[in-house]
């Protein structure tokens, strides 16, 4: 019982933290994902290639319910072929050691943030 009392503690965070990083892993591919379907959607959109490329990359990163306060910003606007068209789509996961900060010191406290970019030269024919 005295062995246990030591050891669970332990065994619960080493899971709780394995979990949070394939959390983190699992949010940074879908950012990643979501920001090249964007700026890909975008460069080869014939109208206004910005627009398409925010619409999508917001569309997508919506499907990953596990991003909260996802934001899509434009860097480069491309337009004419041969223009670069810039994304970059960023988001936070959320923090499963928050309550834990005054029990266990040093364990990070806020949520994980996430971000991608993504550059693709616009297409035209």
């Amino acid at each position: 019982t005295l062995e246990a009392a030591f050891t669970l503690p332990i065994a619960i965070l080493v899971m709780v933290a394995v979990i949070n990083f394939g959390m983190v892993v699992f949010a940074q591919q879908a950012v990643q994902a979501a920001v090249r379907h964007g700026a890909r959607m975008g460069s080869v959109s014939q109208d206004c290639g910005a627009c398409r490329a925010v619409s999508e990359a917001r569309s997508a990163i919506s499907s990953a319910s596990l991003v909260q306060n996802a934001s899509v910003v434009v860097l480069a606007p491309g337009g004419s072929a041969g223009s670069i068209l810039k994304l970059r789509v960023s988001g936070q996961v959320p923090n499963l050691f928050a309550g834990l900060g005054a029990i266990f010191p040093g364990l990070p406290s806020g949520p994980f943030n996430v971000s991608a970019e993504a550059t693709f030269r616009q297409e035209g024919w």
